[in-house]
């Protein structure tokens, strides 16, 4: 049993969850070691720490899953403790052995704990022995016959999963016999390159299931309590969307059966530290376990707020042997929380990973709202790590309050120069269905009602983007000779500005007086005016006789504004620099979506192809994309082999005779 004192601490990760961690490691005076990969030099998590090593390049082995690196850097600083956080080496058993055979403190579970629960299917078999109800399922299938026979004495629809996986790597759900070789190749593919290893198993599919997992702390003394449980239910392609907790639509006395069942999950494994044990509820209210997760949760954040706890905080006394700090009679859950994950990616173009340079980020500090963030201005996001850039949280005093302030937070909070999720976030956070409860097929069946598209341009946007647009190229005028307002002695100042939106261009006839602008434009028949300022990326300005103001940012001939909640993007097309903008491309050939890795390419030169057919795969963020035939036709070039590394917008496949 660890009786010692944390005074320096080594995190073994990046991004959210290190800044996450060092803001309690400051609050508890903790000395903190941050390492870091080379695309990661700038990056927020190694300005907040007080020291920082470079330990690799890119490549995840060489930087944060390289344990000889990470070890060696933390007996150089005398750490006490290393903190791994989520993903990377946070469940990885041979990391916790060797922390412990160094003498340093791996705040997280034992070596064997975290072996217990780290292969699924073993997992499952230690929970029906501690009689936690278990899905209907297969163990240990590698073969392609042995997955069809499975699936055909189970039952379709079936899921696939990683066997060493989580986080939705290395699963798919399959629904006839048709569809498992290719499930089953992808599956062990993005299973071996997220966790080293391939092997799989088969579950029954439940039908309009929800996720709901349960938070549980255990020390080294043998005390464990629950912090009550977490709806993790919205979810694309098995990655968790949105969380809240509590979870609506579950009884209290189903509620404390799982609380019960988790706290059995967690003795059965001599479990120490937080574990999350994650459970699906069937359409008629029984629930089964799914997997524990033997670390900190993206989602913890809800739990934290609902609660008034800081688990990280909780995970430090535990490491350090100290007994729980609370007992369970003494843990109560105020209130609704919800957390929604802020991605970089493309819902208009199926969710692709979007890589680029953050330019500008907007953000409103609000009561009970809290953002968990590893980014900054200026950051760029490459191909190499996980799509997650931030999270926003809001606590309320009930889940109508809680959606609320989320609803205003997410209007507020715009990253500028990278596409994200944000827009698609607010449309599920404010949809009908959110408001009655999801189950975790929802999204995936109902996708396409939650995809935004641009915001139609108002007159009185269009009028603010003229005004940022002509304020902000007068004041790097300095005399009256360098002036481009179109000032003209003795006659009213007029000018024609052609903007782009949406690919539209738009004509605007300005007349300057000497207070404000007025302008006409074939869009809207009437003559509107405008006047106003601008400050520190604030536009305050009056329109229809009522002053208001709205944020924005330009560069470039390029500007973002940011109105009721929408972001609009628009271009002076008589000042942009042309060059940033998208080369077109020949339809006969197509282009990379993004940036990644070619994994598998099904086709060689000289086939026939017929449209929606798989052409080729590309791995980005650690996730499989498949590339389909736009249409039909005859491939008359490939321009990569596998394994090779593309760039957005590469030329990948050529075709002929269409």
């Amino acid at each position: 049993m660890i009786n010692s004192t944390i005074n320096t601490l080594l995190i073994a990760n990046r991004g959210e969850i290190a800044c996450r961690i060092i803001k309690t490691c400051k609050r508890l005076n903790i000395r903190t070691i941050a390492v870091y990969a080379t695309p990661d030099i700038h990056a927020l998590h190694v300005k907040e720490a007080d020291v920082a090593y470079c330990i690799g390049s890119e490549k995840l082995q060489d930087s944060y899953l390289n344990i000889e690196k990470i070890i060696t850097i933390a007996k150089k600083e005398q750490v006490d403790a290393i903190h791994p956080g989520y993903g990377f080496l946070s469940e990885n058993a041979l990391f916790s052995e060797r922390c412990k055979a160094e003498n340093i403190i791996f705040i997280g579970p034992s070596a064997q704990s975290i072996r217990a629960m780290a292969v699924k299917d073993e997992a499952k078999k230690i929970m029906e022995a501690a009689k936690v109800p278990t899905v209907p399922g297969k163990l240990d299938v590698q073969s392609v016959a042995e997955i069809t026979e499975a699936c055909q004495n189970i039952g379709f629809p079936v899921i696939l999963k990683a066997a060493c996986g989580g986080g939705g790597k290395g699963m798919r759900i399959v629904f006839d016999s048709k569809e498992i070789e290719e499930a089953a190749r992808q599956a062990k593919q993005e299973s071996q390159n997220a966790f080293g290893n391939d092997s799989l198993f088969v579950e029954k599919y439940l039908i309009n299931a929800r996720h709901i997992e349960v938070q549980i702390f255990r020390d080294s003394h043998g005390n464990c309590v629950h912090l009550f449980e977490r709806d993790c239910s919205n979810q694309r392609r098995h990655q968790k969307v949105i969380e809240e907790t509590p979870a609506i639509h579950l009884s209290q006395a189903l509620k404390e059966q799982m609380y019960q069942s988790a706290i059995q999950a967690a003795h059965a494994i001599d479990y120490t530290g937080a574990g999350t044990i994650e459970f699906l509820v069937s359409q008629d209210h029984h629930f089964y376990f799914m997997e524990m997760n033997t670390r900190l949760q993206v989602e913890h954040p809800v739990t934290e707020m609902t609660t008034g706890l800081d688990l990280v905080e909780w995970q430090i006394k535990v490491a350090q042997g100290e007994a729980l700090p609370l007992q369970q009679k003494n843990i109560k859950q105020i209130g609704h929380a919800i957390e929604a994950r802020i991605y970089s990616e493309d819902p208009e173009q199926h969710f692709l990973p979007q890589t680029g340079k953050i330019k500008h980020l907007f953000y409103k500090d609000s009561q009970n709202v809290r953002l968990d963030s590893g980014i900054q201005r200026g950051d760029s996001i490459g191909i190499y790590f996980d799509p997650l850039l931030c999270k926003l949280i809001a606590w309320g005093e009930n889940r109508d309050k809680a959606i609320h302030l989320l609803a205003d937070a997410l209007d507020h909070f715009k990253i500028i120069g990278i596409k994200n999720n944000i827009s698609f976030l607010q449309s599920l956070l404010l949809s009908h269905a959110f408001a009655e409860g999801l189950d975790v097929q929802h999204l995936e069946r109902n996708l396409s009602q939650y995809l935004c598209a641009a915001p139609t341009l108002s007159k009185e946007v269009l009028a603010a983007a003229c005004l940022v647009f002509i304020l902000n190229r007068n004041t790097a005028d300095n005399t009256l000779w360098d002036k481009k307002n179109a000032f003209r002695i003795n006659l009213k100042a007029q000018e024609m500005l052609l903007l782009e939106y949406q690919s539209q261009s738009i004509a605007i006839q300005i007349t300057h007086t000497q207070t404000s602008l007025e302008l006409s434009c074939p869009l809207f028949e009437s003559i509107f005016e405008i006047s106003g300022t601008v400050d520190d990326n604030i536009l305050s300005y009056q329109f229809e006789n009522s002053w208001r103001s709205i944020s924005y940012f330009i560069e470039n001939a390029q500007l973002s504004l940011i109105h009721q909640g929408h972001l609009y993007q628009l271009n002076d097309l008589a000042h942009i620099d042309h060059s940033t903008k998208t080369e077109q491309h020949d339809g006969n050939i197509i282009i990379s979506p993004m940036p990644g890795m070619i994994t598998k390419i099904w086709k060689k030169i000289g086939d026939s192809v017929n449209k929606g057919e798989k052409l080729l795969a590309l791995e980005a963020m650690k996730m499989e994309h498949t590339v389909a035939a736009p249409k039909s036709g005859k491939i008359k070039n490939i321009h990569f082999n596998m394994g090779d590394q593309v760039i957005e917008g590469s030329e990948l496949i050529e075709y002929d005779n269409i």
